[in-house]
């Protein structure tokens, strides 16, 4: 361990924090924003007996409010300068620009994203923007079926064209869809989050299907049309969980392997191998899994220009299915997942667009979060990942997806119950402010104590 005291993040290393549009935004009802699944599937009436997250109180219902940063731009601008972050996530909300899913575009939609890109080029922030983070406008799960329609595709596109236009002279960083396996599964298969659909596993493959045809279309708009221009890289946020054998036994290394094939290679080896879903899948599926012509391989293949990965809560350990196991130990080493991406995958370029631990919602300011960012600099110095960037999730609390508001992600505290939603630092976010300012040289961390921090782990299992 002492070599490890003495090193740092390459130089030109991103930091920066994330935030998703249903999550932060709040303004549900304001500048004509339309309804998206998540207002629909958050306002509905819980069957009788179902268990419910529950809000803290006088909390309003799902993402409504949530942070108010739709009105509080200026408070969510002087976060990311306080922590002098060199990048911003955010999403775009496809339902306030196009509040019916489709042309004419909502102007004051356009206008608040435009402020936001404003205000983020006068703090020298550079934005990543997802176009699509689970907020489907309701008209076109209304009209289509969501992503079980192949038509979501053309749509898609035609959203991603009118952003790219408006926002890609500012943008060199876009995201396509955040966690297409939360979109496809939970979505459309378990029912487990909007729009709610309990179709099976045969509708949860074929919305993945659309969900990577709408992807590839969207990159190859930008490749075609934008990136002469705007010189931007587009890719797609995957999610995975990390997996380790029960026992060191050829069956269960090839059964951990299935797993992973399972939740991140159903989307990354179209992606960035060949343009078709792992041989795991194709040989245990069957008839359920759509299968792509070799026109279509060809289109997909190569659709990214960097690995986008997020890893941490939102999948791992609760949102991922236990037949997706295979019998194994899911496990939360992103070292070792890292690892595994770039062999598989060719050595890619990875952006960490996602990573996280949560407290409980009634903790304000004490949240130690720091021992997660030591597993990933061994990853790029000692196992030579090419990992460019990291983006801690999230800038600030906010509504938790199926937790509700019982579970806290952000760097700042946000008093929920106050009119104005005041934000108050956490010691998550002292700390990250440090290691930007010292790009990055860990030795002073923890010789100030942070030794004992990092083996005192309570929330992470140790590489």
């Amino acid at each position: 361990m002492a070599l490890f005291l003495y090193d740092t993040f390459p130089a030109g290393f991103l930091w920066g924090a994330g935030s998703a549009a249903y999550q932060a935004e709040g303004g549900w009802r304001q500048g004509g924003k339309g309804a998206s699944v998540w207002d629909t599937f958050a306002h509905r009436a819980a069957p009788a007996g179902a268990r419910q997250p529950q809000p803290l109180p006088s909390a309003p219902a799902g993402g409504d409010v949530a942070s108010d940063s739709y009105n509080n731009l200026f408070r969510d601008a002087e976060g990311l300068r306080r922590l002098g972050v060199s990048h911003y996530r955010f999403s775009l909300a496809w339902a306030r620009l196009l509040p019916n899913g489709t042309a004419p575009p909502s102007a004051a939609g356009l206008a608040h994203y435009g402020r936001l890109l404003a205000r983020l080029r006068q703090l020298g922030v550079e934005p990543v923007v997802t176009l699509y983070h689970w907020d489907l406008p309701q008209r076109l799960q209304d009209a289509y079926g969501g992503w079980a329609s192949p038509a979501l595709a053309e749509l898609f596109r035609d959203y991603a064209e009118l952003c790219f236009r408006h926002f890609g002279g500012q943008v060199r960083y876009w995201l396509t869809i955040d966690n297409p396996y939360v979109v496809a599964w939970h979505g459309y298969a378990t029912g487990r989050l909007p729009p709610g659909v309990k179709g099976g596993p045969q509708l949860g493959y074929r919305a993945a299907h659309h969900l990577l045809q709408a992807h590839a279309k969207v990159w190859h708009l930008y490749n075609d049309h934008f990136r002469p221009t705007q010189g931007g890289q587009v890719s797609i946020a995957l999610s995975s969980h990390w997996i380790k054998p029960q026992a060191m036994t050829e069956q269960d290394i090839q059964e951990c392997q299935k797993s992973l094939d399972f939740v991140l290679g159903w989307f990354a080896k179209p992606i960035f191998i060949d343009g078709d879903y792992p041989q795991s899948m194709k040989n245990n599926l069957s008839s359920l899994l759509p299968e792509f012509s070799d026109a279509e391989k060809k289109y997909i293949k190569g659709t990214a220009d960097f690995f986008a990965l997020s890893f941490g809560a939102t999948l791992s350990f609760q949102l991922l299915d236990s037949q997706m196991k295979f019998h194994q130990l899911e496990s939360l080493s992103l070292r070792q997942l890292l690892y595994w991406i770039s062999r598989e995958y060719n050595k890619p370029k990875i952006f960490i667009v996602e990573n996280s631990w949560f407290v409980s919602g009634s903790t304000k300011r004490d949240d130690q979060y720091e021992v997660i960012l030591l597993f990933f600099l061994l990853a790029i110095r000692y196992d030579e990942v090419d990992v460019f960037g990291y983006t801690v999730w999230s800038l600030m609390d906010g509504f938790e997806w199926h937790r509700g508001y019982s579970i806290r992600r952000g760097l700042f505290y946000v008093d929920f119950q106050s009119h104005d939603k005041k934000f108050l630092p956490k010691s998550s976010a002292l700390f990250y402010q440090k290691l930007i300012e010292r790009n990055v040289h860990l030795r002073g961390f923890l010789l100030r104590g942070g030794l004992h921090n990092f083996f005192n782990l309570k929330k992470i299992v140790l590489v």
